[in-house]
């Protein structure tokens, strides 16, 4: 059962106090804490780096950074006299170090070659939430870098006053802006340059926007006046709208992977549900609503939790929208039909290597899993492989020389260590 927090005005300070309150009975309340942000995940590391991957028995490369790839095999733990996994053989290449805010996940391109970070103070709860007292935050600002098997290239940084967004795609990335007046803009920066292409710039608060695969938008608005978020898509010249009544706020929106419904976090005197609807006119968004309830202690500061271990990118497999359940400690699956099925072990983030593998952060460990397409299935026997012995948050990668291969983001003070890994078939 969810509790109710005071909100704090600062999110480093209040995500892990308020990811711990919201499962008080949950034995993996702490790591719950871990995976909401970098401050959060660091904070549960008692401020330690995490461990380096072991050392490579036989380098068989040299990156950018002069670090050595790794060919060394990894051996999973399992039941007494049995080998969960096979042992395989991994080329895990470090990549590099990045600083940012200490608290937002990078947000990576669809294809993994380009990623921006929100860099300098930490924008404030308020701010981030879009709740009134919004500000514009004058000292954040966004870097932007291309990401190959050689190393990290750096390609700029924004002015200040800017929100990284929660979605990208090949031509460049969303951002948000708290205007003095009260309302807020919505825009897209490409990749490498400075200025944003204002996309919404209505007067309203215009919040929490998401990339649709065929170049839809959707997001939360309302009269700064008013305080309730109805839902807008954009697509094919039209503005569909979902609204809210006044009583409801439909908030942090996805779309499914063929954009065939919309996803969003429902919001209504403490109630949180899971909303999905068609997207293709207003009354198909009304007739085709769906909601599942979640819980009814919550607020926005706990639908932001939800979804901050996956994000919009890899918030998204297939027809299911994969978020975090704060009653039951892990990630799990929703969509109209099949309604929410729960990861197995306590899954804090996950990232899609292949169509039969999934990179999963279990505990304090990275693992591979086979994927299970079985939607009735709630049990699994399968440990998984130990991918990586530290704390990092997965993240999909198209094929890199031929071979399947995941991201791996690794929290430190300050920033974060990218990795990636490539597995054989």
């Amino acid at each position: 059962m969810l509790a109710r927090e005071k909100p704090s005005p600062h999110p480093s300070r209040s995500c892990a106090t308020g990811a711990a309150s919201l499962s008080r009975s949950a034995g993996h309340v702490l790591r719950v804490a871990c995976c909401v942000s970098l401050a959060a995940i660091t904070g549960c590391q008692s401020a330690r780096k995490p461990p380096k991957p072991k050392p490579a028995t036989k380098p068989t490369a040299t990156v950018a950074s002069g670090e050595a790839v790794s060919d060394a095999p990894v051996r999973a733990p399992g039941m007494p006299g049995k080998i969960i996994g096979s042992v395989v053989s991994i080329d895990l290449r470090p990549m590099g170090f990045i600083a940012t805010d200490g608290y937002t996940l990078p947000l990576f391109a669809p294809d993994g070659r380009h990623f921006a970070v929100q860099t300098g103070a930490v924008p404030d709860l308020t701010t981030l939430l879009a709740r009134p007292g919004q500000r514009p935050p004058v000292a954040s600002r966004i870097a932007m870098y291309r990401l190959d098997t050689r190393g990290i290239v750096r390609l700029g940084e924004t002015e200040g006053g800017l929100i990284l967004g929660r979605s990208s795609d090949a031509k460049g990335f969303l951002v948000e802006s708290p205007r003095s007046d009260g309302a807020r803009w919505i825009g897209r920066v490409d990749w490498g340059s400075d200025e944003p292409e204002w996309l919404v710039q209505d007067g309203k608060v215009n919040a929490f926007a998401v990339l649709g695969p065929a170049g839809q938008l959707a997001y939360s608005s309302h009269e700064w006046t008013e305080r309730m978020f109805d839902l807008v898509v954009r697509q094919d010249g039209r503005s569909l709208r979902l609204s809210g009544d006044g009583v409801r706020s439909y908030v942090l929106p996805v779309f499914n992977s063929d954009g065939s419904r919309v996803f969003a976090i429902s919001l209504r005197d403490g109630i949180l549900e899971l909303a999905s609807a068609d997207p293709a006119s207003d009354e198909s968004l009304k007739q085709s609503l769906v909601r599942a309830f979640i819980s009814d202690r919550a607020n926005d500061e706990t639908a932001l939790q939800m979804l901050a271990p996956q994000g919009a990118r890899d918030g998204v497999d297939g027809r299911d929208w994969l978020l975090f359940h704060p009653s039951l400690g892990s990630l799990v699956r929703w969509n109209d039909a099949d309604g929410l099925r729960p990861f197995q072990g306590s899954v804090l983030a996950a990232g899609r290597i292949d169509d039969r593998r999934t990179a999963m952060l279990i505990g304090r460990r990275v693992r591979i899993r086979s994927v299970d397409d079985d939607p009735s299935s709630t049990t699994t026997t399968d440990a998984g492989t130990v991918l990586l012995d530290s704390v990092a948050v997965p993240r999909a990668l198209p094929e890199i020389e031929g071979a399947p291969s995941v991201l791996l983001v690794a929290p430190e003070r300050n920033g974060v260590r990218l990795l990636i890994a490539r597995l054989p078939r």
